[in-house]
């Protein structure tokens, strides 16, 4: 039997093509092995995943996931999830677990140490030599218990795992393709965080996030380390609880079991037009974003009709500035007005010159994102063309760049709040 793995450069404008045409001779979007192909192309990679064709006498059979699981000794631990095609079933049941593990350990010793043939040159993800891969040999889920703020939360038991996706297909809707495997919730995957949380005996949320080896730039730039870190991918809370500090719950659960295992980097993408969820990332948990992708995501649905821009957002809870943000304390004030010398950026979709050097900014957003979208196509276009043009000049961990932080009102209006990196630096850091 010829084995072969390849592994996919995702750094070549090909990267995108090449996913697609490995996900469709995988039976996508109809193969509910397969995870979106959007979070494979822009926040697996990101995160140091990697992905590999798997390849009997040259033909496509499967593809494997190398997901960050975490550091032993400065070595980076991969979890390796296959997906077969029609043709690589029955392949694929001849071929050992070991033999799987064996090739993939090949292949990154070979490439993390320059001396590889079967992909790309040595990556930049790949700096540390020896990487180990682990493959779940079986799919456990142990159920658990805690109440927290009149929730039950805690790992998810497998009869959970049709509820969490019932609940994130109606959140998001329930396209082919869209959903994230159940086994990713096993602890033979290892994710960083599964979590759901239980309110009168039914499914009220759940919240999933992966490990992540370094990219974030900024963060490691102004000295934080972003070794490993968690990547908060996908949180749905049911919507008849969405007032009821649930979603800030789960993700006050993810950083305590974070930072139990000395993990003080929990990093996930944002909407910047959604004042709800900025709300609840910026002003409740205190978390910071110095990094904007436009069209971050290649998709449209009913909540991204115009390009998926995304703030990348991180949460540093064992610093003075995120750790304020692990319980709820006096009710903050949001007005504008409590922000001396803040410059604000525009007025709805028209840019406004604002004074150099201002302590803040202010970015006006729409009242209603979900809406506007609705409503008036054309107008979120330009809304969105505007705070992009606006996002990617002003932020950024650098000197004179600026943090987006907090947000803010002013009757109507809706505002994310920046502040300068040099007011901001002070309490970044680890005490």
């Amino acid at each position: 039997m010829s084995l072969r793995l390849e592994l996919i450069d995702h750094t070549t404008p090909t990267w995108p093509a090449e996913l697609a045409a490995l996900w469709r001779g995988l039976g996508a979007p109809h193969n509910p092995e397969l995870l979106p192909d959007y979070f494979v192309q822009t926040t697996f990679v990101k995160m140091g995943g990697l992905a590999l064709r798997i390849l009997h006498d040259d033909a496509l059979i499967g593809a494997g996931l190398l997901f960050p699981r975490g550091l032993e000794g400065g070595r980076r631990v991969y979890t390796l999830r296959v997906s077969w095609g029609s043709r690589g079933l029955e392949v694929g049941a001849q071929i050992a677990d070991s033999e799987l593990r064996s090739a993939a350990d090949h292949l990154l010793n070979r490439q993390s140490t320059g001396l590889g043939v079967l992909g790309p040159p040595p990556s930049p993800q790949l700096p540390t030599p020896n990487p180990r891969v682990l493959i779940p040999e079986s799919r456990t889920y142990a159920a658990t218990h805690r109440q927290i703020g009149g929730f039950d939360i805690g790992a998810p038991g497998e009869d959970e795992l049709g509820a969490i996706r019932a609940l994130h297909a109606a959140i998001w809707g329930a396209a082919p393709g869209a959903q994230y495997p159940g086994d990713l919730h096993s602890a033979e995957f290892g994710p960083a965080t599964s979590l759901v949380a239980r309110a009168d005996g039914r499914l009220a949320g759940f919240l999933l996030g992966f490990h992540r080896f370094g990219g974030l730039g900024g963060l490691e730039r102004a000295g934080v380390d972003t070794a490993l870190s968690v990547e908060s991918q996908v949180m749905g809370v049911d919507p008849g609880l969405r007032r009821a500090g649930l979603a800030a719950t789960l993700k006050r659960a993810q950083a305590a079991e974070a930072l139990a295992r000395g993990v003080g980097v929990i990093h996930w993408t944002a909407d910047p037009l959604q004042f709800a969820n900025a709300t609840l990332n910026f002003h409740k948990l205190r978390a910071v974003a110095g990094e904007f992708y436009p069209a971050y995501y290649p998709f449209q649905n009913e909540l991204n009709r115009v390009p998926a821009s995304r703030l990348g957002i991180a949460w540093l809870p064992a610093t003075d500035w995120g750790r304020a943000g692990l319980a709820d304390g006096p009710r903050r004030d949001r007005a504008l007005s409590r922000l001396a010398g803040c410059a604000v950026l525009n007025d709805g979709p028209r840019a406004l010159r604002g004074p150099g050097g201002a302590p803040h900014i202010a970015v006006e957003i729409p009242a209603d994102w979900t809406v506007l979208q609705r409503d008036d196509l054309d107008a979120a276009a330009a809304w969105r063309e505007a705070t992009d043009a606006i996002l990617a000049e002003r932020l950024g961990f650098a000197q004179g760049r600026y943090l987006i932080a907090d947000v803010a009102t002013e009757g109507e209006r809706r505002y994310l709040v920046g502040h300068a990196v040099e007011l901001m630096a002070p309490f970044l850091r680890r005490p």
